[in-house]
């Protein structure tokens, strides 16, 4: 609770019911959208004759408080695809079926930004890690549906599903450009592997990104892309 107090002070407007302290990942962003807001309000500025700098201050202070309201709005997280009580569990399936229904959560639905998996192939204590952090699933899931625009964000499964490990460890890689639900609905790309193990009873407990980019860079690439200056697609 006091780690929660202290964010919020430190970040102006931050809206409590995004909860902070257990979502790292959105801290970054909106410390990212607030940065890219500034520098494109002061490039708005120093391109302004003396005279209208008052005009310019005045557009300054629109654009932050614009942002506040636009990162303060209720999101509205994804429905998750599928039950997840203990009695709906798909235990035990073979390599054939959980290819199948692993590519419809991967390609189909592109959980990856969308947030729409389906939780009944994964156990109740399955965690998430990005690059980030670590998730328990239900916050990935709303994590992933606060975070971004699936609608404007793309997504590529590079080639097929690999097995190993006596079928207990799939690993695929992707390659996505992520558009955030924050003002100007910035994009970056992110590549890399995902790394999914599975317990003895075939449920899948670990979910591992692993990226191709730093974090630094693909927050970098996000202000880039809010600014014009370098936009976010799969030939960059």
């Amino acid at each position: 609770q006091v780690r929660h107090t202290t964010i919020s002070h430190t970040l102006p407007y931050f809206p409590a019911s995004l909860q902070p302290h257990r979502h790292p990942t959105i801290i970054l962003v909106y410390v990212a959208a607030v940065l890219s807001h500034l520098l494109l309000a002061s490039v708005q500025l120093g391109r302004q004759p003396s005279s209208t700098h008052q005009l310019g201050r005045r557009a300054t202070l629109s654009v932050l408080a614009s942002s506040a309201f636009a990162l303060s709005r209720p999101a509205s997280f994804p429905a998750i695809a599928t039950p997840g009580t203990e009695a709906d569990k798909a235990r035990g399936l073979s390599r054939s079926e959980l290819t199948k229904r692993l590519l419809v959560d991967i390609v189909e639905k592109r959980f990856m930004v969308t947030g729409q998996l389906s939780k009944d192939l994964y156990s109740d204590g399955a965690k998430f890690t990005d690059e980030i952090d670590t998730y328990a699933i239900d916050d990935f899931v709303r994590g992933t549906g606060l975070l971004f625009d699936g609608s404007n964000s793309d997504f590529k499964l590079i080639g097929d599903l690999e097995y190993s490990n006596n079928d207990r460890t799939i690993k695929y890689r992707f390659d996505e450009i992520l558009c955030f639900k924050i003002p100007l609905q910035p994009k970056s790309r992110v590549s890399g592997t995902v790394e999914l193990n599975r317990g003895e009873d075939g449920l899948i407990n670990s979910y591992r990104e692993f990226w191709d980019q730093s974090v630094p860079s693909v927050l970098g690439d996000l202000v880039l892309d809010a600014l014009g200056i370098k936009r976010a697609s799969f030939e960059s």
